[in-house]
């Protein structure tokens, strides 16, 4: 038996109020992203499942090569210290160690078709240019993503191969990816 829009959306609206918990990683709601959720979840046709704010990090690639297994050794959702991220790299780990900022993302269900073209033109409006439908069955989800992105291999077999220059300017890159992506954030927000 088919489960309804309604009683789904109940359902993980239920979950994202208990201790505002989502299906994200990180495991509840970024700060930035939070109105945003809240205009959508609170429109008739949609409801978030799991969302990013972006964040900047240092992450172990797992021997598995199975990103849920890997680990972070730094993360922030908000701009990050040249200092902080030298300091996360004192003692390096074996596998290969990423410097990686990633922009925004967020799932989202639609209650129909249309539903879902109306939200995807209003992410192509206002910059997440990487969005589209993921799945029809059993619901009708969407993946929304700005394009924010910086992915680098730092270190491997506990040593770090790029110079301490480099780091700084990934950590400025990064930083300016950011804010870029909170700018889309707000744009969302305003046209939703």
């Amino acid at each position: 038996m088919a489960v309804s829009f309604e009683a789904q959306k109940r359902k993980y609206l239920g979950e994202l109020e208990k201790a505002s918990k989502d299906r994200s990683k990180k495991g509840n709601v970024d700060e930035e992203i939070a109105a945003l959720l809240d205009a959508i979840n609170a429109h008739d046709d949609y409801y978030t499942t799991s969302s990013c704010a972006g964040r900047i990090d240092l992450f172990v690639e797992p021997n598995s090569g199975k990103k849920h297994e890997g680990e972070w050794l730094f993360v922030s959702h908000g701009e990050v210290e040249k200092g902080k991220v030298e300091e996360a790299l004192g003692n390096l780990p074996e596998p290969t160690v990423w410097f990686r900022m990633e922009g925004a993302i967020l799932h989202v269900c639609a209650r129909d078709m249309d539903a879902a073209d109306r939200f995807l033109k209003l992410c192509k409006a206002t910059g997440w240019k990487h969005s589209g439908v993921t799945g029809t069955s059993p619901r009708i989800m969407i993946e929304a993503t700005t394009s924010e992105r910086i992915d680098v291999p730092i270190a491997r077999e506990g040593a770090l191969f790029v110079p301490e220059k480099f780091i700084g300017f990934l950590v400025k890159e990064a930083n300016d990816k950011l804010e870029k992506t909170r700018n889309k954030i707000e744009r969302l927000e305003k046209a939703f």
